[in-house]
């Protein structure tokens, strides 16, 4: 048995030497991409062998410049520098981080964006500028705009949201897409709903205002901090607290609080009387008042699924259409929202 997969990896090895797959993947390590990461989006009826042949080459190679939207003539060709598609890029980025670090995640984000859309309706409604409208709309069938309901008016728009835990680069906390004047929202920092109603709602805002004037990506590392970001993180953001709350607002106490589930009370009293999502209110006062650790405890007492991620995701399999594309595409779906 120990023998026979010693003869196994030998061939492998001796294979890897002689197949064009391992200069394809080498090319792709140069722009960031490892090995790993790069068989994991291939089918699972791929096989390394493939490449030995001409045709199974370029089968491989148009699948892999779909995943990671990759310039497919950049990728044929073995002497040319592999190259992404060219796109409107914006970066919100602390001063500490190149977008080098993030190209790559991007570009693979917005390669699963494109497949998503081709699951949702053509036609999208316009996102509206001001964020009171949206929270008026969103509130004639709903008691409060939170995770779930913000999910289902985006389907109704027509604009898919996904959450991306693992990505082949640097990650960052959201993004918006556009392509083909159609929206959607890519997500990828763990967090609880309330966490992720907040970077979804963000993300919006970039729609509202008209941030992506082209088919592109405005790309997110942290959301939340719009004291050191540009104009356009200053008008998300804002737009993200309207939405949410009805009004501009940062939430404070008379009273000192103590403890996670006091904390929890006095959210759940302004949540019921406001409308407003109560896993926000924590957060929105942690934020206000530097008391995040507090603000993580009295999360714990905020019942319900936990994981914003899931939340995503299970809205979106509820939400797509799943004939719209072909098997394998679907896979590459399914392995990226796992």
């Amino acid at each position: 048995m120990v023998s026979q997969e010693v003869k196994f990896n030998s061939q492998e090895r001796a294979l890897a030497t002689t197949n064009p797959i391992h200069d394809l993947f080498a090319r792709l390590n140069q722009l960031g991409i490892a090995t790993t990461f790069a068989r994991k989006v291939l089918p699972s009826w791929w096989d390394m062998r493939m490449a030995d042949t001409p045709s199974g080459l370029q089968q491989t190679q148009m699948l892999l410049a779909r995943a990671f939207n990759i310039n497919l003539s950049s990728l044929a060709d073995p002497k040319a520098q592999v190259t992404f598609l060219e796109t409107e890029r914006k970066f919100k980025l602390n001063d500490r981080m190149d977008p080098a670090e993030v190209f790559v995640s991007a570009h693979y984000a917005t390669a699963l964006v494109k497949l998503a859309l081709r699951g949702f309706k053509l036609s999208q409604a316009l996102v509206p500028k001001e964020a009171v409208e949206l929270r008026d709309f969103i509130l004639q069938s709903a008691d409060i705009v939170n995770l779930p309901c913000l999910l289902d008016w985006c389907t109704q728009a027509g604009i898919p949201v996904l959450y991306v835990h693992k990505l082949p680069g640097k990650k960052m906390t959201g993004m918006v897409v556009r392509d083909a004047d159609r929206f959607a929202v890519v997500l990828s920092r763990k967090g609880t709903p309330s966490h992720l109603l907040f970077h979804l709602a963000h993300e919006l805002g970039h729609i509202g205002h008209g941030h992506l004037t082209g088919n592109g990506f405005v790309l997110d590392e942290k959301i939340g901090d719009a004291d050191r970001g540009d104009a356009d993180e200053k008008e998300a953001d804002a737009y993200a607290i309207r939405l949410i709350n009805g009004k501009s607002v940062s939430y404070s106490a008379t009273g000192a609080i103590r403890s996670g589930i006091a904390l929890y009370r006095a959210a759940c009293s302004v949540a019921q009387t406001e409308r407003i999502d109560a896993g926000h209110i924590i957060l929105n006062y942690g934020n206000a008042q530097k008391a995040h650790g507090l603000a993580n405890q009295a999360l714990k007492h905020v019942p319900g699924e936990s994981d914003g991620g899931l939340v995503v995701n299970t809205h979106f399999w509820h939400s797509f259409d799943t004939d719209a594309v072909s098997e394998d595409q679907l896979e590459l779906l399914q392995t990226a929202l796992a």
